[in-house]
C-alpha cells in the first residue's frame, strides 16, 4: 500500500474517532484485519447501548407524527379542542406512562400530565429513580374529552373518553410505542387500561397484574387523580412500581 493510501486510511480513522467522541462514544472494536490484496479496511465494528442514528431518527420520526395529530380531525375531539396533547419525554425511554386524555390545563398548554394529578406523577417518576426527560408520557387520546365541547374556557369539564374515542385515536399511540420501543408500559386507571386491553375488569382487581399488548410488557395501576381523592390508594400504586422498577433493573416482575 502506499503511503498516501496509508495516511488516508489514517485520517479517516481520526475523523472517526472524533466523531464517535462527539456523540459520547467511548469503546471501539475492531473485530477483524486489513485485506491487503485491497488495501482497504475488510470490515469494523463499533459497540455502542444507542447509536446517534437511533437518538435522532426516534426524535425525528416522533415530531413528524406530532404534526400529523396537530393536524388532526378524525373525531368531535379534535374539532373542539384548544391543543393536541402529543407526549413528552425520552425518544428512546424504557418506560411509558399512558394515561386516558388531556384536562383543562394540559389542553391550553399541550403538555401531558401538569395539573395536580401530573405533578403527583412526576413525584412518582422521581420515587423509582427516573425523571419526565428519562420516561415517556402520553394519552390514549390526545385531545380534551369535554363534558361541554363548546365551552373550552370552563373548569371542571373533563370527561373520560368513550371507547369509540380511544379506537379512533389509538393508532397515534401505537405508532408512539412502534418508535419508542419501551420496555413496559404502565397505564394510568381504568380508561387507558380498558382501551389498550379492551378489559371490563375494574382497575382494583386488574392493578398490579402484568399483562402485554403489543408485545410490550404492561402493567395497570391507579390513575394519580384518584390517589389525589383517596390516599390509602398510594400503597398500592408503589407496590406496582417496585414491580416496574424491578423488570428495569432485572427483566423479572
Amino acid at each position: 500500500m502506499k503511503r498516501s493510501e496509508y495516511l488516508k486510511i489514517l485520517n479517516l480513522a481520526k475523523i472517526s474517532l472524533e466523531e464517535y467522541n462527539n456523540w459520547g462514544e467511548n469503546e471501539i472494536y475492531k473485530t477483524s484485519t486489513a485485506d491487503a490484496s485491497y488495501g482497504k479496511i475488510v470490515s469494523t465494528e463499533i459497540k455502542r447501548q444507542i447509536s446517534p442514528t437511533e437518538i435522532f431518527g426516534s426524535k425525528e420520526e416522533l415530531e413528524r407524527l406530532r404534526e400529523k395529530v396537530n393536524s388532526c380531525k378524525k373525531c368531535p375531539l379534535g374539532k373542539s379542542r384548544l391543543n393536541a396533547v402529543f407526549g413528552i419525554g425520552s425518544s428512546n425511554a424504557d418506560l411509558m406512562f399512558v394515561g386516558e386524555g388531556p384536562g383543562y390545563d394540559e389542553d391550553h398548554k399541550g403538555e401531558p400530565f401538569i395539573g395536580r394529578a401530573g405533578q403527583l406523577l412526576t413525584k412518582i417518576i422521581e420515587a423509582m429513580g427516573q425523571t419526565r426527560k428519562t420516561v415517556y408520557i402520553a394519552n390514549i387520546v390526545k385531545c380534551h374529552p369535554m363534558i361541554d365541547a363548546s365551552n373550552p374556557e370552563k373548569r371542571s369539564n373533563d370527561r373520560p373518553p368513550t371507547f369509540e374515542e380511544m379506537e379512533i385515536c389509538k393508532p397515534y399511540l401505537d405508532m408512539q410505542l412502534d418508535i419508542i420501543k419501551p420496555k413496559i408500559i404502565v397505564t394510568l386507571g381504568a380508561s387507558s387500561t380498558k382501551g389498550l386491553l379492551k378489559s371490563g375488569e375494574p382497575i382494583s382487581r386488574i392493578r398490579g397484574a402484568v399483562r402485554e399488548y403489543k408485545g410490550i410488557k404492561l402493567m395497570p395501576t391507579y390513575h394519580p387523580a384518584a390517589l389525589l381523592r383517596n390516599q390509602d390508594l398510594k400503597k398500592f400504586v408503589w407496590e406496582d412500581m417496585k414491580k416496574v422498577a424491578r423488570y428495569l433493573d432485572m427483566g423479572e416482575i
